[in-house]
């Protein structure tokens, strides 16, 4: 028996060596798959509630127990926990949660509460682990037995509950090692977040690059001369939503809410998230043309969120902070410009420097006569800077087929409206006031 054991632990060794020696040359990526809710039954959609209900019956359960007992709770069997109704408790039986489900739970409390004592030996005042009043994820820990996933059938099957039709398979690649997996619910919708592993691609390398300068007029202004506008408002109906929302009935006493406020509340969730949703799509479709066909990326470090304060809704509808972070985890070499550093009145083809108003969009340089437009030029100035920081030193040149070819691709994207800068066009057509500047002269 000793030697079985031996063996077996041997075995899961190598097995993890293996696994870890692979993943060196594999990237993780996510996939966000949709449970079609038209094609599930009532009795799966009870299940999948009863499933979210009995996991916060258990995380408080296990709360209960006390830190202690919590970190070394290993008891992943158990079917019947106490729960506290008003002023009593009530006996209530697991159904659908697993033992898996069970172990990744008590897994994050553990965790939870080494964070915390980690944050305590640093001086900080840290509070207790709260009970939860919903719990909306739940962890899959095994592929192949806790859910499973079937491409042709369109069909994802979880543990203890059944076979689902699902949206969004097609998404994963069939050369992957699929892992775990997340289960969530967001506003009466059940969402599968699934972590895979692909082989590791190879970075852009035809050394170009570019320049991207942050705007509230024109929320992406290229070093190529394109510019592109867009915004996601939220729909009319929220403000109805919102006053039927107020009017309903809520007891400020016991914090309870009518099913109508309820209803309400989740109509207005999901239309915050459709909204984030459309965000999330143009920012991602920008950054992956970018970072398909550059691969140097200068952008600057600004501060978004003061912007938010003096803009509020324009930053809120065009979500260009995410879209900063975005471009950090795809470009191939990122550039990252100090916020403090001048990049705003500086031409792009002499190096003068001048102040310029807000209100001022094009000027005339000074010493060279060249018009330029503001937000272009910086761009260029911030692709200039972030090259000599990473003393890249010189890069090819984009030619016109390439930039006319980025203008279609970002004019066929939702709600984008892209252009070419007016700077593209010679000084004598235009028509704008010349600027005073001082005499100042850099580089």
């Amino acid at each position: 028996m000793a030697n079985l054991l031996i063996e077996k632990r041997e075995r899961i060794r190598n097995k993890g060596r293996e696994t870890r020696n692979k993943r060196k040359t594999q990237t993780a990526k996510s996939f966000e798959i949709k449970l079609d809710k038209s094609k599930i039954s009532k009795e799966k959609i009870n299940n999948l509630k009863r499933l979210f209900l009995e996991g916060k019956w258990f995380t408080n359960y296990i709360i209960s127990k006390g830190i202690t007992d919590s970190v070394s709770y290993k008891d992943y069997k158990v079917n019947k926990v106490n729960i506290k109704v008003k002023d009593k408790f009530e006996e209530r039986e697991l159904k659908v949660l697993s033992s898996q489900m069970k172990q990744y739970i008590v897994k994050r409390l553990q965790n939870n509460v080494k964070t915390l004592h980690k944050l305590s030996k640093k001086g900080k005042k840290i509070g207790k682990i709260k009970y939860i009043k919903s719990l909306h994820s739940i962890f899959l820990m095994q592929y192949g037995n806790t859910y499973k996933i079937d491409k042709n059938a369109r069909t994802l099957h979880i543990q203890g509950i059944g076979d689902f039709k699902a949206i969004g398979l097609e998404q994963i690649p069939d050369n992957c090692d699929i892992t775990t997996a997340n289960l969530i619910e967001r506003n009466g919708d059940y969402f599968l977040h699934v972590t895979v592993y692909v082989p590791k691609e190879e970075k852009v390398q035809n050394r170009k690059s570019i320049g991207i300068d942050l705007g509230i007029k024109d929320q992406i202004a290229f070093s190529n001369g394109i510019k592109a506008r867009y915004s996601v408002e939220m729909p009319k109906r929220v403000k109805k939503l919102y006053k039927v929302f107020s009017r309903a009935q809520y007891n400020k006493e016991t914090k309870e809410s009518s099913k109508r406020r309820q209803k309400v509340l989740a109509e207005i969730k999901k239309e915050f998230s459709h909204e984030n949703n459309q965000k999330k799509d143009i920012n991602n479709k920008i950054a992956h043309y970018i970072s398909e066909n550059y691969e140097f990326v200068a952008y600057q470090n600004d501060a978004i969120h003061l912007w938010q304060r003096l803009f509020g809704r324009r930053i809120y509808q065009t979500s260009i902070g995410g879209f900063r972070d975005t471009l950090k985890r795809k470009v191939s070499t990122p550039l990252e410009v100090d916020r403090f550093t001048k990049t705003t009145g500086i031409c792009m083809y002499c190096g003068y420097s001048l102040h310029l108003n807000l209100s001022d969009r094009m000027f005339r340089c000074p010493s060279c006569g060249r018009m330029q437009d503001r937000d272009v030029s910086a761009a260029n100035a911030i692709k200039k800077e972030g090259l000599s920081l990473r003393n890249v030193g010189e890069t090819l040149v984009d030619d016109n087929a390439s930039t006319s070819k980025m203008l279609e691709y970002l004019k066929s994207i939702p709600h984008v409206k892209a252009s070419i800068s007016n700077e593209a066009r010679s000084p004598e057509q235009m028509d704008v006031a010349h600027i005073e500047a001082p005499s100042v002269r850099v580089g």
